[in-house]
C-alpha cells in the first residue's frame, strides 16, 4: 500500500493530484488554464475516476485549470464529487475582454455543473458543532477540515452580492507573465524578526485547508488559508506545543507567503518537510513575488524545528532566487533545498 502526491508545474498557482494504491484519486486545485492543457489532462487520461476534485478557493491560479477540466468531455465524467464553496446563485462568471469576471448570466462554472450534473458540495466550512468537519474519500483517505470558518465564507459571498469584480479565467488572459525578480541575497539571520501571519484577503480567508490522512500517515495541505484560522482549528482539535500534530509534510499556504505562516503554527506541528508550489512569478506583473525568504528563515529559527529540514519546490527558479549562497547557509542551518514534483510514501 502507498500514496503518491504529484505537484504539477502550475506557474504561480497550485495543483496537486493525490493517488493511492487502492485506486483513490483526489485533485486539489487546477492552477491556471494552461496547467490543465499542458499537465493535468495527460495525467487524468491515465486514470478511471476522480473520487474528489477540490477547488480550495476562487483565485484564478487555483480555479482556472478546473474550469478547463469541466470543459473536457473525456475527463469530466470521471468526477465523482466536486468541492466548490460558492453556490450557483452567487458564483456567476461572465468572461469579458477586460480581464475581469462579474455576476450575470452564462456562468461557465455553474453552467458546467448544472448541464453535466456534476455532484458537488458548496458548504465545506468548519461547523462549530464538529458534525461536518471530517470526510471519507474512497475507501482509504480521510480529510479533516481546518479552514475556512463559515463567517469568512459568508463575507466572500457578500462580496459577490455587491458586484465586485474578480479576474477571469479566459484562457490566455491569465497567462503567467511577471518579470524575474533579482536574486534575494539577504542572509537568513536577518529575516526572521518580522511580522508574520497577517493575511487579510477575503478569498484566501475562504480557502479550504485540511489534514489528509492515509493509513497511519498524515499530510497538511493548506491551500492559501489564513494561518490564524488553521491555528484556531488545530487548537480546537487538541494540538498544542506539548501535543503537536505530526505530519509527513506541510504544503505551505499561499506559495510560501510570510503573511500565511507564524510561530504559533510552527508550535503546533511537527515535520521535517515543507512544500512550496510556485514558479516565483505573479500573474499581474506585480513587484511582489512569492515565495518570501522570510518564511524559511522563520522555520529554520524556530526553537522546536526538526534537526534537518527539507524544503521542496516544484520549480527551480525559487530555489535559485532565494537560496543562492552555495550551500553555506544549508550547512549552517542543517537544511536542504530541492525540486520535487512527486513524493511517494509506502507503508
Amino acid at each position: 500500500m502507498g500514496i503518491k502526491f504529484e505537484f504539477f508545474e502550475a506557474g504561480c498557482g497550485d495543483s496537486i493530484l493525490v493517488s493511492t494504491d487502492e485506486g483513490t484519486h483526489v485533485l486539489i486545485d487546477g492552477g491556471v488554464a494552461s496547467t490543465y492543457q499542458d499537465e493535468i489532462s495527460y495525467r487524468l487520461d491515465e486514470i478511471e475516476k476522480l473520487d474528489l476534485v477540490v477547488v480550495t478557493h476562487i483565485d484564478n491560479d487555483h480555479i482556472c485549470g478546473i474550469m478547463e477540466l469541466l470543459n473536457d468531455n473525456y475527463n469530466r465524467p470521471k468526477i465523482k464529487q466536486l468541492w466548490f464553496n460558492m453556490s450557483s446563485k452567487e458564483m456567476m462568471f461572465t468572461p469579458n475582454y477586460n480581464n475581469e469576471i462579474g455576476q450575470g448570466q452564462g456562468s461557465l462554472f455553474t453552467h458546467f455543473i448544472s448541464q453535466f450534473q456534476i455532484p458537488y458540495l458548496n458548504n465545506i466550512y468548519l461547523d462549530e458543532y464538529e458534525k461536518n468537519n471530517i470526510f471519507s474519500i474512497g475507501s482509504d483517505i480521510t480529510l479533516r477540515l481546518l479552514s475556512p470558518f463559515k463567517k469568512d465564507l459568508e463575507k466572500l459571498r457578500e462580496k459577490w452580492k455587491n458586484n465586485e469584480f474578480l479576474r477571469d479565467c479566459n484562457g490566455q488572459k491569465v497567462e503567467i507573465g511577471g518579470e524575474n525578480r533579482p536574486i534575494d541575497r539577504r542572509e537568513l539571520d536577518t529575516l526572521y524578526n518580522t511580522k508574520f501571519g497577517l493575511e487579510t484577503s477575503h478569498t484566501n480567508k475562504s480557502s479550504i485547508a485540511f489534514i489528509l490522512e492515509y493509513q497511519d500517515k498524515k499530510f497538511l495541505l493548506l491551500g492559501d488559508a489564513d494561518i490564524r484560522v488553521v491555528n484556531a482549528q488545530l487548537k480546537k482539535l487538541g494540538y498544542s506545543k506539548d501535543n503537536k500534530l505530526s505530519v509527513e509534510f506541510v504544503k505551505l499556504s499561499h506559495h510560501g507567503s510570510k503573511k500565511n505562516i507564524n510561530s504559533e503554527f510552527l508550535d503546533l506541528i511537527e515535520t521535517d518537510t515543507f512544500i512550496t508550489l510556485t514558479d516565483g512569478t505573479h500573474p499581474n506583473n506585480s513587484t511582489y513575488k512569492h515565495p518570501d525568504k522570510e518564511t524559511y528563515a522563520l522555520i529554520l529559527h524556530h526553537e522546536d524545528r526538526a534537526e534537518n529540514i527539507n524544503f521542496y519546490f516544484n520549480y527551480n527558479r525559487p530555489i535559485d532566487n532565494k537560496f543562492p549562497r552555495d550551500m553555506e547557509e544549508e550547512v549552517q542551518y542543517k537544511f536542504s533545498v530541492d525540486k520535487r514534483t512527486v513524493l511517494e510514501f509506502n507503508l
